[in-house]
């Protein structure tokens, strides 16, 4: 099991970051500074993200309250500043103190031989980007925190498809007539890494700039649970329900994690139905469809049904290369069409996964001073998905009985023993069907060979697992979305 990340405590409601910091001492090393620097990093980015933007990084020195740190290219200065500057800002307030400063120095290639005098260069050149608060004079109990806003999720910045489509058309309408559409609520659900959290901010964001009289509130399901625990140790309820009450357009993200939380439900439950009494917006994102969320009180999953319940499946492969050639155009590039193809036939789960591997493609090409080339790309994937050193040239692997069991027992993480085994466990049981249900659909088998490769079951038992899979189809969108993904990467495969 991994390690749980420790947030940062970036917003107000919690103790104060200021009231835990103490200035370095001037004689701390840059390294012993930097690595624990680093340590509060890797606890709040992406593994991968970590290790292309922030192990590259080399602490030089540490002086006058300032830390310098050596970075590869101008490229990366500009990314970390983009991308990283408010977590970059607390990680300093953090460790060095609040009057020390951040310094990034570039050292310059001339020819075969590195230029002696570096570029120096200050960090937080950028403005900081704040977390968005709702439009009113007033600002929110310092005990209700906020959740951060990303300016970049806007409606004009998300590549649409046909597998978003009625998501983006349903989110643009709330945005252009928040509380006067028939989509209140608005819910948006989908797997992981798909898009759900770019359109919820993207309503907020449009709004902001339309500069609407409206309140805003956009806030994660943790930060709505951790806001109300502390209203209540606070004796501060009645102020938590008044701010929440006030909204004109209430957004909740990932509103699966209030699962389980018995008294956050009912909180909720009373706003929710006050405001949309009052005619207010509300919108909400979750990984699972209503009817998957069974630990949700069910007078929630029914209001949530209230509006329009819309899916956000993974995209297809039109889609993923749409996705990177925005992207890359965002970044300046002009990538090659081939490479651009490769990653979309290679990279098959979420958009995020997608941006992951361009962003490493950048970095790799940064670092090493060479052109993207299709060998680089392969490079790249193989560095994320570790499929080794693929090559275009290779012929695509036979779809057998066994490459698809293997398959499905790789997306489920389970021994692939287990799978042909005995067990009835029921998430092994519907991964057994569903590789029955593959391996009919693909390969024109007798359902008889199917059933001796899965335990030496007969042929009526593997009719019965495909039946299963049929009917559970239509009510589970995790059970699509697994069975989507294997086909896709199912696809290339030879007969």
């Amino acid at each position: 099991m991994p390690k749980p990340r420790r947030p940062l405590e970036l917003f107000p409601g919690l103790e104060s970051l200021r009231q835990r910091t103490r200035p370095a001492p001037q004689e701390a090393t840059p390294e012993s500074l930097w690595q624990q620097c680093l340590q509060l990093i890797r606890d709040n980015v992406p593994a991968q993200a970590f290790k292309t933007w922030f192990e590259p990084l080399k602490p030089l020195r540490w002086e006058n309250n300032t830390l310098t740190v050596q970075v590869p290219s101008q490229f990366f200065c500009e990314w970390l500043e983009e991308h990283y500057y408010g977590l970059l800002q607390q990680v300093l307030l953090r460790v060095l103190g609040p009057h020390a400063r951040l310094e990034y120095e570039v050292v310059l290639e001339r020819g075969d031989e590195l230029q002696q005098r570096a570029v120096r260069l200050p960090a937080f050149r950028t403005p900081p980007v704040q977390p968005t608060l709702p439009l009113s004079l007033t600002p929110p109990p310092p005990h209700i925190p906020i959740t951060p806003i990303n300016p970049r999720f806007t409606f004009e910045s998300f590549v649409c498809g046909a597998s978003n489509q009625l998501a983006y058309t349903a989110a643009r309408s709330v945005a252009e007539q928040p509380g006067q559409t028939r989509f209140n609520p608005l819910l948006l659900y989908g797997g992981v890494g798909l898009g759900k959290t770019h359109l919820a901010q993207a309503i907020n964001n449009y709004l902001l700039r339309r500069n609407v009289p409206l309140r805003l509130i956009y806030v994660s399901s943790e930060y709505f649970t951790t806001g109300y625990i502390t209203a209540l140790q606070q004796n501060r309820a009645h102020e938590f329900t008044a701010f929440y009450n006030s909204a004109d357009v209430l957004i909740i993200d990932d509103v699966q994690f209030l699962a389980g939380k018995e008294k956050t439900q009912a909180h909720f439950f009373h706003i929710f139905n006050t405001l949309y009494q009052a005619g207010k917006q509300l919108v909400f994102t979750s990984d699972k469809s209503p009817r998957e969320l069974t630990e949700l009180d069910e007078r929630l999953v029914s209001r949530l049904q209230w509006g329009l319940v819309a899916e956000i499946l993974p995209p297809d492969f039109e889609l993923r290369l749409a996705i990177l050639r925005r992207k890359s155009a965002d970044e300046g590039l002009q990538l090659p069409e081939e490479v651009l193809e490769y990653i979309a036939h290679a990279v098959t789960g979420s958009v995020r996964e997608l941006e992951g591997c361009l962003i490493h493609l950048l970095a790799r090409a940064t670092l090493d001073r060479c052109e993207i080339t299709l060998e680089l790309a392969q490079h790249a994937v193989a560095a994320l998905v570790g499929q080794g050193n693929p090559s275009a040239a290779d012929p695509p692997p036979a779809l057998t009985l066994e490459r698809i069991a293997r398959e499905v027992a790789d997306y489920y993480g389970i021994p692939l023993e287990a799978l042909r085994g005995k067990s009835r466990k029921h998430d092994i049981a519907q991964a057994r069907h569903l590789a029955m249900y593959l391996a009919r659909t693909l390969l024109d088998l007798p359902l008889k060979h199917i059933g001796h490769y899965f335990g030496g079951r007969d042929h009526t038992t593997v009719m019965h697992g495909c039946s299963a899979i049929e009917r559970a189809l239509p009510h589970s969108s995790a059970l699509r979305q697994a069975l989507q993904e294997l086909q896709q990467r199912l696809r290339s495969a030879r007969p």
